[in-house]
């Protein structure tokens, strides 16, 4: 009996270390003009994924590892070192979803990025659709919030809201909820699929 204990536990044991390999990275790098950017990507025993502006979305990511790396962005929230990037729109699907304008905000910072990149993880190429540039916008003011830090204080809370029920119920849910209120993404239109997951458009 107390042999096949151990043989159990050690069973339960390469059986965790299988399933943690995964490693989320998240760093930020500071350049000599003193703006910055984030790094991030998932290393995995058998490939790594890299996010960055540039490129489209798409990731073999389970729900598990995206939450891991949405979790190491959360720690940037109150970052306001300016990025480098404008915050113009990029595009990786080019179809009727693009919407061409030019934001009133010169900059970004590295606050709005790291919720920016949340999206991007947990949406994919949806996020397109839903911000399409790294521009948050007040609804009752009628104006772009970037230099405002106070403001985007209150998505970072709507968006840890959010993580806490992903967490609980162990998966990203389709419903993207941050076009509903008063703070959201200029030009992002709202979920493309309903809170019971099915496609409305």
């Amino acid at each position: 009996m107390k042999d096949n204990r151990i043989i159990y536990l050690i069973a339960c044991l390469i059986f965790i270390s299988f399933n943690c390999i995964g490693q989320p990275r998240v760093e930020k790098v500071i350049r000599d003009d003193k703006k910055a950017y984030l790094r991030i990507r998932y290393d995995r025993d058998t490939d790594t994924i890299v996010f960055n502006t540039m490129d489209g979305f798409e990731n073999n990511l389970t729900d598990r590892e995206k939450l891991q790396l949405i979790e190491c962005l959360f720690k940037f929230e109150g970052d306001t070192t300016r990025h480098p990037g404008r915050g113009l729109p990029i595009y990786h699907v080019a179809n009727e979803r693009a919407i061409r304008f030019s934001p009133k905000s010169k900059f970004y910072t590295v606050e709005i990025s790291a919720l920016y990149f949340i999206d991007r993880i947990a949406y994919g190429v949806y996020s397109d659709y839903y911000s399409p540039a790294p521009v948050l916008y007040d609804n009752e003011e009628k104006i772009e919030i970037n230099n405002y830090p106070e403001k985007v204080k209150l998505v970072f809370i709507e968006y840890k809201k959010w993580f806490n029920e992903c967490i609980k119920s162990g998966k990203i849910p389709k419903y993207f909820p941050f076009n509903d209120g008063r703070y959201v993404w200029l030009y992002g239109k709202k979920s493309r699929f309903s809170k019971d997951e099915k496609l409305i458009e």
